[in-house]
């Protein structure tokens, strides 16, 4: 992976795209040369506001993809960029997904809300890689909060791409349930690789249908979302049990994590 050789050092891209997702959540196409890898993150700054953590979602030509959902001072302040804006941060940092794992073997993907943004990326690498069988899950808590409505088509084409909605919606003619209900239908190998990125509660259901299914832990890796607040493993406000999660993670193979993160106060 790329080292940085100064974390703090401040970059600056102009925004050549911006994509308006649903409401409050925005994509940003950022030119840039930037080496990053599948999996990393950036913190993306605002001047005289602060900076806040956000994944990498994909990699074009010349050009870096993050997804922006406004919660707060600084990601409101980044929604507002337009097209010709520039966008400024510090990274990439993080460790990556481990695709090699999944050479010649069923991976499956499961990304719930937000947590498409953080597993497109290797989604879109795994269309390429030697994969024997390809398996993306996607679950949303409403229609209007779909991400990446203009991917699906092509993705729905290629390999196993299934969406569920948590609430029934006129204008959804798929699936309405919960995530882990997909997942209970699905047949696997034991041997399968699993990559997931949604809310913890998503998660920890998952893994344990998953361990139903004969999956080990060790073939299961989630990517967490904590306060990280340095990025650099310095201020602590990230950790879970004795790993900075900006610093170690954000992805983990879950036998490492399953201790700490299924105390109820994690």
């Amino acid at each position: 992976m790329p080292t940085l050789e100064n974390p703090y050092l401040l970059k600056a891209g102009r925004v050549e795209k911006v994509i308006k997702e649903c409401e409050g959540v925005y994509t940003f196409h950022v030119r840039t040369q930037e080496p990053a890898y599948p999996g990393q993150y950036n913190m993306l700054y605002a001047f005289g506001v602060g900076e806040a953590p956000i994944t990498i979602a994909s990699m074009g030509e010349e050009c870096i993809v993050h997804t922006v959902r406004a919660v707060g001072d600084v990601t409101r302040h980044i929604d507002q960029l337009r097209e010709g804006d520039y966008l400024y941060w510090r990274g990439p940092y993080g460790n990556r997904w481990a695709i090699e794992r999944a050479y010649n073997k069923t991976l499956l993907i499961i990304s719930g809300g937000l947590g498409l943004a953080a597993t497109r990326w290797v989604f879109e690498e795994a269309l390429n890689k030697p994969i024997k069988r390809l398996v993306h899950l996607y679950g949303s808590k409403d229609y209007d909060s779909l991400l990446y409505r203009y991917l699906y088509e092509n993705w729905s084409s290629k390999v196993e791409f299934y969406i569920t909605l948590d609430r029934p919606d006129p204008r959804w003619k798929g699936k309405v349930g919960l995530i882990t209900e997909l997942l209970k239908e699905l047949e696997l190998d034991e041997d399968t690789i699993v990559f997931t990125c949604g809310p913890d509660p998503m998660v920890k259901a998952c893994v344990r249908i998953l361990q139903e299914k004969g999956i080990p832990q060790n073939n299961i890796y989630a990517s967490l979302e904590r306060h990280m607040k340095c990025s650099v493993g310095t201020c602590g406000h990230c950790m879970i049990g004795p790993y900075f999660v900006c610093k170690d993670g954000p992805i983990f193979r879950y036998d490492l994590i399953r201790e700490y993160f299924e105390r109820k106060e994690v």
